[in-house]
């Protein structure tokens, strides 16, 4: 693995070498364009330009020897308002979508990885921790009564030279598309969060290639004393498979979409000082189009857990979680003798520590074990080792670094194999130029490995972007992407390098 590892980052380092400058050229080739429409066009753009027109103007970032500044900021428009936004668990953001989705937003990282030590991402940014986003445009949103709606729209233009993600892959320009809607409550007791987003990378010379990706979230806590809260969960993700997975069914043409579909009931107690949070949850994960004459692979998985913390007030809170859990396939066998029934029960087990150091290091993780023992006993038990977890690190006002890791188990209808399971990381970094000009990196590995079978997947990731907002409702963006992914089976392994630049526009 570390040989591998030190290859991608081999790869990734000369990639850049020459693809980047392709970026560069595009992002300052199209600056001056949307200067000129800005001083031209009466769209509010103009004001956006002072600094660029009086270079009077004395502009001073915030930093750690002024402890005002972030403040003043705020006034001025920046850091507006600590109502927290809906984020997808880390969990969701590193395995709940195909490569062909959009990475989630830093911010979206820190609040979710914030939320696991108890803190939202609203108070993190008050607290003075960069969470990636550009001053001038932060969105403000619409107020609907008590609820805050944020609309954001990107339009942009890429190329890739790989364009199938598969071995052999040709090179194709595209066109991305993603618009999202946010509601946040604004309210004394309880919590509501959600957020709808769909986007689209559709290639100009082959249209089976499009990515298409659609989620919806939300959270709705209920404040039922001091002590005491529930909270309803849901999700819900499109997105097509990937060619090159072994999973895939569909040799030419589109391939199959996948649906996943989940819900959670939790509730929560402190008892001095011992906090309990047992959960009733339910997904669902369906697969459509193409079938070969293997078994549908559309399941239900249903879980029922118990996790005691101990908040003593100390900076490190260990917790122990514990459940038991319920794999079910639409399609049962009825006694067929050529029928393999894949109906598992299993069990979880984990411990792990809640960090909170204030605002500068904030997160949890946690290790245990996973099994999932099936009906038929020719197929092994589903089982491993089990890591989740993501912290913040906030080094500076201007520098926040974010690692996360997650597991994930999914059936199969893979001849001889019980499921498979994803381990996935990354780590990301994001800095602050400017108020207007943010640039982060990002670099991810995931390793799928099928139980019963010798079948193992990997994947590399690397990633560049910049983001200048140049008026108070819009952003130029671009980056740079570079995937390598491999695979124990012949003719799976290929690399791709991915250059997107474009608009944002939100509210």
């Amino acid at each position: 693995m570390l040989e591998y590892f030190m290859w991608l980052l081999r790869g990734f380092l000369k990639s850049i070498r020459g693809r980047s400058i392709l970026t560069f050229v595009v992002m300052m080739g199209v600056f001056p364009l949307y200067q000129v429409a800005a001083q031209s066009i009466d769209l509010g753009f103009r004001e956006s330009f002072a600094f660029e027109d009086d270079p009077s103007v004395d502009f001073q970032l915030p930093s750690e020897a002024d402890p005002q500044s972030l403040d003043q900021l705020s006034e001025e428009g920046g850091q507006q308002s600590s109502v927290p936004s809906f984020a997808p668990t880390i969990r969701q953001q590193l395995a709940g979508v195909s490569r062909g989705g959009r990475a989630a937003r830093f911010s979206q990282r820190v609040e979710a990885a914030s939320r696991l030590s108890g803190s939202s991402g609203g108070v993190i940014a008050d607290e003075g921790v960069f969470d990636g986003e550009t001053e001038q445009d932060r969105p403000d949103g619409f107020r609907l009564g008590s609820l805050r709606l944020t609309p954001s729209f990107d339009a942009g233009l890429g190329w890739a030279d790989n364009a199938e993600q598969a071995k052999g892959g040709r090179p194709d320009g595209f066109y991305s598309v993603d618009a999202a809607v946010g509601v946040t409550s604004d309210w004394d007791r309880h919590e509501l969060g959600l957020e709808l987003r769909g986007s689209l990378r559709a290639f100009f010379r082959e249209p089976d290639n499009n990515q298409p990706v659609a989620t919806a979230g939300g959270n709705l806590r209920f404040d039922l004393g001091e002590l005491t809260t529930a909270e309803l969960d849901g999700a819900y993700s499109f997105s097509r498979e990937e060619r090159s997975s072994a999973e895939n069914e569909a040799a030419t043409g589109r391939t199959n979409p996948v649906q996943g579909m989940s819900g959670r009931f939790s509730f929560s107690r402190q008892v001095a000082l011992v906090q309990l949070r047992g959960g009733l949850g339910v997904e669902r994960t369906a697969y459509g189009g193409r079938e070969s004459g293997a078994q549908p692979r559309d399941n239900n998985v249903f879980d029922a857990t118990l996790r005691t913390s101990f908040d003593n007030g100390a900076m490190f809170e260990p917790y122990l979680e514990g459940g038991f859990l319920y794999r079910k396939y639409d399609e049962s066998c009825h006694g067929e003798p050529s029928c393999i029934d894949r109906t598992s029960r299993g069990y979880l087990v984990k411990t792990g520590l809640t960090v909170d150091r204030g605002p500068k290091l904030r997160g949890e993780f946690g290790v245990g074990y996973r099994a999932e023992y099936l009906n038929d006993n020719r197929l092994d038990a589903l089982q491993g080792l089990v890591f989740d977890g993501a912290f913040v690190w906030s080094p500076t006002r201007r520098d926040t670094v974010t690692v996360s890791g997650a597991t994930s188990f999914a059936g199969t209808n893979i001849d001889g194999a019980s499921g498979s399971i994803l381990y996935a990381g990354d780590v990301r970094y994001a800095r602050q130029f400017t108020a207007d000009l943010v640039g982060d990196v990002q670099l991810g590995y995931t390793y799928r490995t099928y139980q019963g079978i010798d079948l193992v997947e990997h994947e590399g990731t690397g990633s560049l972007g910049l983001a200048w907002a140049f008026s108070k409702d819009a952003a130029l963006l671009s980056r740079y992407t570079f995937q390598a992914f491999g695979s124990s089976s012949s003719d799976s392994s290929y690399t791709s390098s991915l250059i997107e630049a474009g608009l944002r526009i939100r509210r």
